[in-house]
């Protein structure tokens, strides 16, 4: 798959100056907790989710999406039930693979039907936000790559790179208003983005991907939403 940076410029925090821009810039974490909180994963049921294979599973509360030891040739997701329009999310996830691992959190999901290139098979794709689950620049990256793949926000590389935990759990945190993503790792902004193309999806599903083309297990833990009523 190929990225394609957009024209769009990306104001990232500095982790230097963070504790200075916080209150400037919503910088601080919001918190997922209260009464309206709905929690995703249950203890030992992937009740509430769309499961599309065998691939998936839940084991003491931790969601496990697992290609096993071949990859597949199309990416799938597991996705909730519930649709969420203006929303915080957060969950811990854990990366792991021996070939190209690659996953991502997508929301404001509305499925549809894609194909790569002529002539190739369609498969049912993920159309709406990503928060992009690899190691490497694309880490925490916004995109929406089955219905504008020229959309690519980068995070700040030197940032994530100090602050991601690689082979082991990672807290993602998003939150979706209206035109308006902002994204965390473990704690720290590091993504501020006003989609303004009327294109952009503004309610959905959630999902959870296992790439193609990869030998990967993706695990996902302790994952909340928060729904977001009013400013």
């Amino acid at each position: 798959m190929y990225y394609l940076r957009p024209w769009f410029i990306v104001c990232c925090l500095c982790l230097p100056s963070y504790s200075v821009v916080a209150e400037r810039n919503e910088a601080v974490e919001p918190s997922v907790q209260g009464e309206d909180v709905i929690f995703l994963i249950e203890e030992d049921s992937l009740k509430g989710w769309t499961v599309p294979s065998d691939r998936w599973s839940v084991d003491r509360g931790v969601v496990i999406g697992d290609t096993g030891p071949k990859p597949i040739h199309t990416p799938e997701w597991l996705y909730s039930e519930s649709r969420f329009a203006d929303f915080i999310f957060s969950a811990e996830l854990k990366l792991t693979g021996s070939l190209k691992p690659n996953s991502g959190v997508y929301f404001r999901v509305n499925p549809i039907l894609y194909q790569r290139r002529e002539n190739a098979p369609t498969f049912e794709a993920a159309a709406g936000y990503e928060y992009d689950v690899v190691a490497g620049k694309f880490l925490a990256s916004l995109g929406d790559w089955y219905a504008r793949p020229k959309l690519r926000i980068l995070a700040e590389r030197a940032i994530i790179d100090r602050l991601y935990n690689e082979n082991d759990w990672n807290r993602m945190t998003l939150r979706a208003r209206g035109n308006r993503l902002e994204y965390w790792l473990n704690g720290v902004k590091v993504l501020d983005y006003m989609d303004v193309d009327p294109k952009g999806s503004r309610e959905g599903i959630i999902g959870l991907q296992i790439h193609d083309n990869a030998v990967m297990k993706i695990e996902m833990r302790n994952a909340h939403v928060l729904p977001i009523t009013s400013d």
